[in-house]
């Protein structure tokens, strides 16, 4: 999906229209998970973007942006539409929709492009998915970090994805527990513990699309990197893996790959330190070392 995009071009605009995106986060919202800006005043030779994942927050994130800060980046981290909230049973995140989700995507870069002379983007999980769109359509990013995207789940064969996909948007929706062993106690205070059967499903239709635009073109984004977990059981590497393969069809080289291996015992969410299975002190230097990696790839 092609968009009109109208990227900040000073740190002064790129501020302002932050605090607009944030006064949207009312008494409602989670102290926790409200879009946040980690700032050094002005523009920095690079800045990152975090789009966090479908039920979680962006407290997922906040202990790498302090890293990233320290190491002299501006740092922004918007919260999707309807997360964040109070309410762990939330439930106006079904009726999220691929348009929607790009047309907050696409205002998240351009508030973001303010925030540095050059933009990283990194998201994980379903801001994986919409990292891969920013990947595919902006030019005026350096570089994206798909993280463990959710372009489909292992239990389905890749193949039958986009089919189940379509059978499941036009079912009735079905709020389903992450994990039905504990239910409403699942998770994080500043979580969802439950998941919408319609909304995956629009995820899976886009990240269907992203991919027939993979096969079509390669990125508009400078560098891109496929990171992946071996030890993900949620999400599909294999449909990672074509997206890889529809990409280096044309011929470019800018594109990387990395795979943290099974042994480390990784959840899919590898960023939140929150979940003890998460071992900061092997991903955040991992990533760290692929954001300030110099960039030489052409399209």
């Amino acid at each position: 999906m092609k968009l009109i995009s109208n990227p900040t071009t000073t740190f002064s605009q790129a501020l302002a229209r932050f605090e607009a995106l944030r006064a949207r986060d009312d008494e409602t919202i989670h102290e926790l998970s409200g879009s946040r800006l980690w700032s050094h005043g002005r523009a920095t030779p690079r800045a990152v973007l975090y789009l966090h994942g479908y039920t979680d927050s962006v407290q997922q994130f906040a202990q790498f942006g302090d890293l990233l800060f320290a190491q002299g980046f501006n740092v922004f981290a918007p919260r999707l539409p309807h997360h964040g909230h109070i309410d762990r049973m939330h439930h106006a995140h079904a009726e999220l929709t691929p348009a929607a989700l790009l047309e907050w995507t696409n205002e998240a870069a351009d508030i973001a492009r303010g925030f540095g002379d050059s933009l990283t983007v990194i998201g994980l999980s379903l801001g994986a998915v919409l990292g891969t769109w920013v990947a595919e359509q902006r030019a005026d990013v350096e570089r994206v970090l798909i993280v463990a995207p959710a372009y489909g789940t292992s239990v389905i064969p890749p193949r039958f994805t986009h089919v189940a996909a379509h059978l499941f948007k036009r079912l009735p929706n079905l709020f389903m527990w992450w994990d039905p062993r504990v239910r409403e106690q699942g998770g994080f205070q500043y979580t969802y513990p439950r998941f919408s059967t319609h909304t995956l499903a629009h995820v899976f239709i886009l990240s269907n699309q992203l991919l027939e635009q993979a096969q079509r073109q390669p990125p508009a984004a400078r560098a891109v990197w496929m990171i992946t977990n071996a030890n993900d059981f949620a999400v599909s590497n294999k449909i990672c893996r074509a997206f890889v393969a529809a990409w280096r069809a044309h011929n470019t080289n800018q594109i990387f790959t990395y795979e943290f291996p099974r042994e480390l015992g990784l959840p899919h969410d590898l960023m939140d330190p929150a979940d003890p299975l998460v071992k900061p002190d092997v991903v955040y230097p991992r990533l760290l070392e692929m954001i300030q990696q110099e960039v030489h790839a052409t399209r």
